[in-house]
């Protein structure tokens, strides 16, 4: 270790994990980062000093103050094995951080960054959002999910991009926590920012914008843009109509109002789990569009 290296760690909550830890590996300003991400349990062989500073101060500080965070013992733990450069750091952890959670978006929690900085200072992770969260996250951090973590921070990172209004935006969305309210801010945000054309939107000319501009664009992939539409309209099926917009028109009408208490559990999953898709491909669309530009 030298004095111009500091080592963070992200806290993760309300995220599903097989109990196998896993190593990946990042470039950030020409220097190679080794990431280890693992859980409680298993972060208790880890040498030092992360055993102290994992154990001593993150652990033993939060369960103390589980009032006002997740419990440290349940979450998992992303932490940079060979650190990175003290004159890069608030760069490196903030768009880290973006990355993490648009891949783990909410009801999962990301912590703010809590660093390790040799010989000086210690600083422990926090929380937003917390005390808001009330529905069990269907997000697993594994291998596969944590790559989209780093092909985002590529694209972004080669861009020099360490900021994103708009995708901040869209977590935000996310974490409104009423999955009805959610559904129909991401269809409007489809509507508006993916028309192209001259006159009143629609949605169904929007999300197919959305779709074949930037999310998968090409004759190649018509398959994988037809099977998206394909999910949505069954999905809408099992409420009403089986159509593109027949979600936001059920949302934005205020017929849920009157159909809600009569939705099984079939149909409120397939809400739930169409609430996951929309952010998954907005923000996949959201990333090739800015990669583009």
């Amino acid at each position: 270790m030298t004095e111009t290296i500091r080592y963070g760690c992200w806290l993760i909550d309300n995220v599903k994990f097989s109990g196998e830890d896993f190593i990946k590996k990042i470039d950030f300003n020409g220097r190679e980062i080794e990431l280890l991400i693992t859980n409680y349990e298993n972060s208790k062989h880890i040498e030092e000093p992360f055993q102290d500073w994992i154990y001593n101060k993150i652990i033993n500080d939060g369960m103390m103050n589980s009032r006002n965070s997740p419990l440290p013992i349940k979450s998992i733990f992303v932490i940079t094995k060979n650190g990175y450069e003290n004159k890069n750091a608030s760069e490196f952890s903030l768009l880290f951080k973006l990355c993490l959670k648009l891949v783990y978006f909410q009801p999962t929690l990301v912590s703010h960054t809590s660093e390790f900085i040799p010989n000086a200072a210690i600083t422990m992770p926090t929380w937003e959002g917390f005390k808001s969260v009330t529905t069990s996250s269907q997000t697993e951090i594994n291998s596969k999910t944590f790559d989209k973590v780093l092909f985002y921070f590529d694209t972004l990172n080669k861009l020099n991009i360490k900021h994103s209004s708009i995708l901040e935006e869209i977590y935000k969305i996310s974490g409104i926590n009423d999955v009805l309210i959610e559904l129909l801010s991401l269809y409007s945000f489809i509507e508006g920012f993916w028309w192209n054309k001259k006159g009143k939107s629609n949605l169904t000319d929007s999300f197919l914008a959305m779709l074949g501009q930037d999310y998968a664009p090409g004759r190649e992939n018509k398959t994988k843009r037809e099977n998206i539409k394909s999910i949505i309209e069954s999905q809408n099926g099992l409420l009403r109509n089986p159509k593109l917009d027949d979600m936001r028109h059920i949302l934005a009408h205020g017929m849920y109002k009157q159909e809600e208490d009569s939705w099984n559990e079939k149909q409120w999953k397939a809400i739930y789990q169409q609430r996951n898709l929309l952010l998954e491909i907005i923000i996949d669309s959201l990333i090739n569009k800015i990669k583009k530009t």
